[in-house]
C-alpha cells in the first residue's frame, strides 16, 4: 500500500478518535452538571418539607440565590 494513503488513513482514524473522545467528555461533563443540579434541588425540597407554614427559606450559593415563602398569606394579605 502507498505510504501516503496509509498516513492519511491513520490521520483520519486518529482525528475520529479525538472527536469521539471530545464528545464523550462533553456528554459526561453535562451529565454531571445535571446530576449536581438534581441533588441540590432534592436537598432544597427536603429542607422545605421540614419547615412549618409561615416560614421563609433563603439560600445563597455560588451562582444561585433562592428565597421560598412557605404557607399562605397573612389574613391582611401580606406575607411574612
Amino acid at each position: 500500500m502507498d505510504p501516503t494513503l496509509m498516513t492519511m488513513i491513520v490521520a483520519g482514524v486518529i482525528s475520529l478518535l479525538g472527536l469521539f473522545g471530545k464528545l464523550a467528555y462533553r456528554a459526561a461533563r453535562d451529565r454531571s452538571e445535571v446530576r449536581r443540579a438534581e441533588l441540590a434541588q432534592r436537598g432544597l425540597s427536603e429542607r422545605v418539607r421540614s419547615l412549618p407554614p409561615g416560614s421563609r427559606l433563603s439560600e445563597k450559593s455560588s451562582g444561585s440565590s433562592v428565597e421560598i415563602l412557605i404557607g399562605a398569606a397573612d389574613p391582611g394579605g401580606v406575607n411574612r
